[in-house]
């Protein structure tokens, strides 16, 4: 490429440290000009192609490339590129760095136009792409070694190898992080904006982010979980996904019924029909969900004091305030339709207690 560039200084001048020296400066100073241009068409291309079209998907292309330097990136490794003749270590060099750091802001542009879809959601790939951001640095990484040490990549592969036994042992829980955070993504356990608990824990909250081996979990205080994704691989969590998208929730309450105040009204007891009566006050409810189980029953009591009847169903809300007032009035209702049947809330004494 610079043949026409040596052949005029060489006309002109001695071959010594004067025209080396001479020679080398001007090849940097067109490498630098030509991938200048290169940079500034980029510039112009994604401009006029990317950041003023109508379509919403080549104007985020279009952002996340200035805001990621790609087109920078590209002009710094055509620099580099250029400059292999006059100075082959440093060119090999910068441009094995440059492209590792240009594959990966790609990786990082597709992964963030991939998030504006609303399959991102259910599949999030950010973990699946961190991996391939290791491997490209991984792979570029012995590239360079190998260069610089003038080995072939083949015998630091090898030794790689061995090197990476060690690091499974002394990283063994990133490790299995990280495999977690696949199997999370792979069998969709939860999506972003799921909302999840974790009893044991002691953690509830919204997904916020599934990230190689973590997962963010924004609390109702707004306090954000950050917490191994192994955790959700070894530990019992649910996930309400079903309850929040289709609009709704399984309503529970427990009451404890004094058998004192139960008795005989002709052929059933007034207990019967204020269990036939919060029923009906149910079902007639306009937030009731058909389809679902509902039950006001009867059950033996663990504690051997009183009666306890349980009472479930389901409830077309889903917003957990809502949801908190509507059980909320719920019970006080039942608690105070009681009375009207002749039942009353069984109520433990001191010495019961003891």
């Amino acid at each position: 490429m610079y043949e026409v560039l040596d052949k005029w200084l060489l006309e002109r001048m001695d071959d010594g440290l004067v025209y080396a020296s001479l020679s080398g400066i001007l090849k940097l100073l067109i490498a630098a000009l030509i991938a200048t241009v290169i940079y500034f068409i980029l510039r112009v291309i994604n401009t006029l192609m990317f950041s003023k079209s109508t379509v919403e998907i080549l104007k985020k292309i279009s952002s996340l490339a200035f805001e990621k330097k790609t087109m920078l990136l590209t002009g710094v490794f055509m620099f580099f590129a250029l400059m292999y003749e006059p100075f082959p270590k440093v060119s090999t060099i910068g441009s094995i760095i440059t492209l590792m750091v240009l594959l990966c802001s790609i990786v990082d542009i597709f992964n963030a136009v991939y998030q504006t879809k609303e399959i991102s959601k259910r599949r999030p790939i950010k973990g699946i792409l961190s991996v391939v951001k290791v491997a490209i640095c991984i792979l570029f990484a012995i590239i360079l070694i190998s260069i610089l040490l003038n080995q072939n990549p083949v015998v630091l592969i090898s030794g790689v190898g061995a090197f990476t036994a060690v690091l499974s042992i002394v990283f063994k829980d990133a490790l299995a992080g990280l495999v977690a955070g696949i199997q999370i993504t792979s069998e969709h356990m939860f999506e972003i904006g799921d909302w999840i608990s974790i009893p044991s824990l002691g953690v509830e909250g919204e997904v916020k982010d599934i990230a190689l081996i973590s997962v963010k979990i924004q609390g109702f205080d707004n306090i954000m979980h950050t917490l191994p994704a192994s955790t959700f691989v070894a530990t019992s969590s649910k996930n309400w996904h079903k309850t929040v998208r289709n609009k709704m929730r399984q309503v529970k309450y427990q009451i404890t019924i004094d058998p004192d105040t139960i008795v005989k009204d002709g052929e059933e007891t007034n207990l019967t029909r204020w269990r036939h009566s919060v029923l009906e006050t149910i079902k007639a409810d306009p937030h009731y969900k058909k389809g679902f189980a509902t039950q006001c029953r009867t059950q033996g009591s663990t504690s051997g004091f009183g009666i306890p009847v349980e009472i479930f169903f389901t409830v077309d809300i889903a917003e957990y305030d809502a949801y908190c007032e509507y059980t909320s009035a719920f019970g006080s209702n039942i608690t105070a339709s009681l009375k009207d049947y002749g039942l009353k809330h069984y109520k433990v004494t001191s010495s019961q207690e003891n």
